[in-house]
């Protein structure tokens, strides 16, 4: 099957991808969060993006469950862990990895999931060795992983649930609404493949699992989470400002940014003879050729030196070497300047430590200029731009959209003047086509009918598709003379959105500033822009219903700074919660582990078998 044009999200996420890979390695010696966030579970929840989760279900459905609720995995302090409840941690665990993993290849390509994740979902956890320590086991597979990371979690959360109780903290009606937005997920789920949540839930986290005890799982998990953003917020307003200044100077490669302008000279390939009979000439960067890259670099920099802008070397040095982009840079300075560049950023195209060390020194001055050498093909020369300053602040948003795409060019009816019997021009359909656009008449609704704010960003004059627009301002029409909720909003989406997260309700959540295209970003951080608010916009893609589920957040460079210190504190504070709990497991209770284990890795080599049965019938 072939794929369908990117939509804004999808090309969002593969502009990341050559970020992703680089850091990949870095993610990868980093510790695994243990405990399930809400943006975790729902991943977790809403397995229906993956189709071939539906295969689970042919898996022991065949009993009540009832022996599983009753067996003891380990005992957290005095408190009996059930094998069932033991169950939903480790599978929740094995089902985040093995999505994530799947997602990144069919979005990336193959190998990406195994190196963004670490985990490769096309081979079985117990055949797949886990990179990082678990105390006490030597060797560990990812079974081993997942069974660390069920119990630490299990630990953390009934400590936490033993805090609120102390601390008098309880969950509220949005919390209860969050749980119940879970269960929905579930639900739908398991009708997507015409099963009983029950049979589902069986399938997927064990033959124990009912859906009282996953609510009861749930709402702990939340309790847990309220304990969390309740300390996190205390430890961040614990810090001063000028010890928050402190953790910046002590820390300047971490959160520090700098603006640079750069161009990259390089050095000439020459015809290199063969040295052995048999063997061609080859076209090599030489010794020669570097020590003339490296003088013209040099020349460049003393241009600068001597009061010439940037630009104006930079377009000089472009025309010199033939290419018709020299004039361009004359004129626009945003061609050579990276801003706001952090130290990691910088290290991913310099390994020059010298260089790393200068840019983020708070001695380099404006001006000042730099040239490092590319591992054997050239050199680039660099020039502050600004030195070493704060970040400058970062915004993310929450929205929920529409997509109706414009259709592929295809070839419409005859023209009109095309001569009979004869297939019409590419000009004359091109034509056809355009005129069969401008008959539509639509006029955009007046925002002042409504009593939420609505903005449209589409200029009707020269927009590409009438109809198609017509269609997108019924649909936004419908929702404002409906209940204009975000759960109605959602619906519509789920019917109308051609955009990959149709299923999702059009939701995309903690969107970061740059990674949209500019006109879906412009929309959703608008000045003034609040939650409720709706509109249209046109992008390349096509046209966008726009729902703001929130206000833009806005994260200082300070903001940043307590928010670690404040992750750091709140790991201290949950090491120490769990400390007294200690895990206690029997013979028997080890064999109540090793049967969750075995399902687990049923249901792993099942998915395996049903990806490589779609590839194979795709293929066909």
């Amino acid at each position: 099957m072939a794929k369908k044009e990117m939509s804004s999200a999808e090309a969002y996420r593969q502009e990341r991808k050559e970020r992703l890979a680089k850091a990949a390695k870095q993610n990868q010696k980093k510790s695994h969060n243990i405990v399930l966030s809400k943006s975790a579970r729902t991943a977790i929840a809403a397995v229906v993006i993956i189709a071939i989760v539906a295969g689970i279900a042919g898996f022991a459905v065949s009993n009540s469950g009832i022996l599983e609720r009753g067996k003891v995995a380990f005992k957290v302090g005095e408190t009996e862990v059930t094998q069932a409840e033991y169950s939903y941690y480790y599978n929740s665990v094995f089902n985040n990895y093995f999505q994530y993993s799947y997602q990144y290849d069919y979005y990336y390509g193959e190998g990406m999931g195994a190196m963004y994740t670490g985990y490769d979902y096309a081979v079985s956890p117990d055949q797949q060795e886990y990179t990082g320590e678990i105390e006490g086991v030597e060797n560990p597979m990812f079974t081993d992983f997942f069974d660390y990371s069920a119990r630490e979690s299990i630990k953390l959360v009934k400590a936490a649930k033993a805090y609120a109780e102390e601390k008098g903290i309880t969950l509220d009606e949005d919390d209860y609404k969050e749980v119940d937005e879970a269960i929905a997920s579930f639900t739908e789920s398991a009708a997507s493949g015409n099963y009983s949540l029950a049979a589902y839930l069986r399938s997927y986290f064990g033959k124990g699992m009912t859906t009282s005890l996953l609510r009861t799982i749930c709402e702990e998990q939340v309790l847990n989470e309220k304990v969390q953003e309740a300390k996190l917020a205390e430890f961040a307003d614990s810090y001063s400002e000028k010890e928050v200044e402190k953790e910046y100077k002590d820390n300047i490669e971490t959160y520090g940014t700098v603006s640079l302008r750069n161009y990259v000279i390089k050095a000439e390939k020459v015809t290199v003879e063969a040295t052995e009979e048999g063997e061609e000439a080859t076209e090599e960067v030489t010794d020669a050729t570097m020590t003339d890259a490296k003088k013209k670099a040099e020349d460049f920099v003393a241009r600068l030196k001597a009061g010439e802008e940037f630009k104006t070397v930079a377009s000089d040095f472009e025309k010199a070497a033939g290419s018709e982009s020299y004039a361009e840079l004359k004129t626009d300075d945003t061609l050579t300047l990276l801003e706001d560049t952090t130290y990691s950023d910088l290290s991913y195209s310099a390994s020059d430590e010298d260089f790393l060390d200068w840019a983020m020194d708070e001695k380099t001055e404006k001006g000042e200029s730099f040239i490092t050498e590319n591992e054997g093909e050239g050199y680039t020369v660099y020039a502050m731009a600004e030195p070493v300053h704060h970040a400058p602040d970062s915004k993310t948003y929450d929205v929920r959209h529409i997509l109706l795409q414009f259709p592929e060019e295809e070839e419409t009816e005859e023209a009109e003047d095309a001569a009979e019997g004869e297939e019409a021009t590419e000009e004359e359909t091109t034509e056809a086509a355009k005129e069969e656009k401008e008959e539509v008449e639509v006029e955009l609704l007046n925002p002042a009918d409504y009593d939420v704010t609505v903005d449209i960003d589409v200029d009707l004059d020269s927009t590409a598709d009438k109809a198609l627009y017509k269609k997108t301002q019924d649909i936004l029409v419908e929702y404002l003379k409906g209940d204009k909720t975000e759960e109605a909003f959602a619906e519509l989406a789920k019917e109308h959105s051609e955009d990959s997260n149709a299923e999702d309700g059009g939701i995309y959540e903690d969107v970061t500033e740059g990674y949209m295209v500019a006109e879906f970003e412009g929309w959703s951080l608008a000045e003034g822009r609040k939650a409720g608010d709706v509109g249209i916009v046109e992008t390349t893609y096509g046209y966008h219903i726009m729902y703001a589920v929130s206000e833009p957040e806005v994260t200082t460079w300070s903001d940043t700074i307590r928010n670690d210190l404040a992750s750091e504190k709140y790991n201290t504070f949950a090491e120490e919660l769990i400390a007294g709990d200690n895990v206690e497991i029997t013979d028997e209770q080890a064999e109540n582990l090793a049967a969750v284990k075995e399902f687990t890795v049923s249901i792993a080599k099942n998915q395996i078998r049903n990806i490589k049965a779609n590839a194979s019938a795709s293929a066909n």
